[in-house]
């Protein structure tokens, strides 16, 4: 694809192998100006130094997800003109709204292939941006915009006015391009609309008899059916208490008479444009709760399922690596790409399984003596660098070593996910501390953050998918903690206040070294 301009692009996504692939997926797409960030505070650092066009950002990270990242930059008056898209697998239509709401320009429903992305793209970039945000703009603003995206022209009005001559202007006006019926009173429009009729948009006198027009935008804004339809006050009151009343109401603009048929044509091309992105995103929307709401029926399926095929990927990226003369440089970076979000994956299966079979209580545990302090400061050592992007420190101390009896892969699961909730848990500049004990029969670890568990969790804090105030939350990492410590004979309890912060300590089994 080539562009007279280079569109600029930012990646914002803390899994490498998914900046690699979108940036691959750019690349191949013509779009060659690509820059990578890891979370939404990188992304921020960058566009402060940086020019880009267009940010292509994960929902889920740590330090500072999409969504909150979107809000920083439709708030900055240097960045708010940006296109926004979130990628995202799955989410409630709660948090869709929000997006929505915050100004996303499109979203990127994983997973996605090549053509998807580049048609998303397209879509997004010929569209103006933040267009689910409600602007006002000036006469002079719609007819100078050149850059519209690329819409049909198609679309069904209501025109309502008591005047007939008012609507046989309007009529005249828009018929070429679009399909219109008329009403000559609010009570007739609304007959229309909740008769089923299909309408795309309204424009709507203000002053009629019987039921004007505030009156029948309050009422179809009350109505869940009719309250999508976008509505056009027309006015002959140009007062800014009155264009006020009129936004309160629900509608999303005003055209003051006399009508400039250049500008009634612009912003009903605006206002339909924005109605068929809105009805395109719904479809995304509706996929993603559907999404959602097969995932527990899914899972289980794809833990078993999906293993076979993901091992062939792996065999068949390592013979292509050792047999690589042939191989591009670029060629051979893909693959390894490849390879390594394979491995990602089949980890995350394998964890999946293991945590269903204990659910489940069909784990077989492999117990062995475990030098449970040596695990620890593994654990503490890579969480470090993980502590470093929120501004957290750790401190680790043992006075001995002591050991446990069960799987070290667990044991480091089981504290890997305890420590990274508690670094996500503390205020910035805070610490996370912890604390390896023991009496003749129990090893306690002990974790602390100055963060207070939310008062609304507490009482389901290790339920599975209980979260709350986390970026980055999915509710199974003290759930998972928990099924962890049960199946080697242990097990997690907290104290937590506001003004003590949180301690979680892990008790488990107390063995000797073999």
């Amino acid at each position: 694809m080539k562009n007279e301009q280079p569109t600029r692009f930012l990646i914002v996504d803390d899994f490498a192998p998914m900046r690699k692939t979108i940036q691959s997926n750019l690349f191949a797409a013509g779009y060659n100006q690509v820059t990578l960030a890891s979370n939404g505070k990188d992304a921020l650092n960058i566009l402060s130094k940086e020019t880009i066009d267009c940010i292509i950002s994960d929902w889920n990270m740590p330090v500072m997800n999409g969504l909150d990242l979107l809000k920083n930059i439709r708030q900055d008056d240097k960045l708010k003109n940006l296109h926004f898209m979130l990628v995202t697998a799955e989410s409630s239509r709660d948090s869709i709204q929000q997006a929505i709401d915050a100004g996303v320009s499109d979203f990127l429903v994983k997973p996605f292939t090549q053509g998807s992305l580049r048609n998303k793209i397209e879509q997004m970039l010929s569209r103006p941006v933040a267009i689910y945000k409600k602007e006002t703009t000036t006469d002079a603003e719609l007819i100078k915009q050149k850059k519209v995206a690329k819409y049909s022209g198609t679309g069904r009005i209501l025109v309502v006015d008591d005047a007939p001559i008012n609507i046989d202007v309007i009529v005249g006006l828009l018929k070429e391009q679009y399909t219109i019926t008329a009403a000559q009173s609010g009570k007739k429009a609304l007959e229309i609309i909740n008769s089923g009729k299909a309408i795309d948009l309204i424009l709507l006198d203000i002053m009629m008899p019987e039921m004007d027009g505030m009156e029948v935008c309050r009422t179809l804004k009350e109505n869940q059916d009719t309250q999508h339809i976008p509505i056009l006050f027309l006015t002959a009151k140009s007062a800014a208490t009155d264009i006020a009343m009129g936004l309160e109401a629900g509608a999303v603009d005003y055209i003051t008479k006399p009508v400039s048929a250049a500008v009634l044509r612009a912003r009903v091309k605006t206002h339909l444009q924005l109605k068929h992105a809105q009805d395109s995103l719904k479809d995304e929307v509706d996929s993603l709760v559907e999404n959602a709401r097969l995932r527990e029926d899914v899972e289980l399926i794809t833990r078993h399922d999906l293993k076979s095929p993901l091992t062939a990927i792996i065999n068949q990226s390592d013979a292509l690596l050792l047999d690589n003369q042939y191989m591009r440089m670029e060629q051979k970076l893909q693959i390894e790409t490849m390879r390594e979000a394979s491995y990602e994956m089949l980890r995350m299966i394998n964890n999946s399984l293991d945590l269903y079979k204990m659910e489940t209580g069909t784990y077989k545990l492999n117990a062995k003596p475990i030098e449970i302090t040596a695990v620890a400061l593994k654990v503490c050592n890579e969480a470090r660098g993980y502590g470093n992007e929120f501004d957290v420190s750790l401190s680790y101390e043992a006075p001995d070593p002591f050991f446990i009896l069960g799987e070290e892969l667990l044991c480091f699961s089981m504290l890997s996910n305890l420590i990274r909730n508690a670094v996500e848990a503390s205020p910035q500049k805070g610490k996370v501390n912890v604390k390896v004990s023991s009496d003749d029969k129990i090893i306690s670890i002990s974790i602390h953050n100055s963060g207070a568990i939310p008062e609304e969790v507490r009482d389901h804090f290790f339920d599975k998918y209980s979260t709350a105030n986390k970026d980055r939350g999915t509710g199974l990492g003290t759930y998972s903690a928990y099924l962890l410590a049960s199946v080697q004979g242990g097990e997690i309890t907290f104290t937590t206040s506001e003004e003590a912060g949180t301690t979680l300590e892990i008790t488990l089994p107390k063995t000797r070294p073999s």
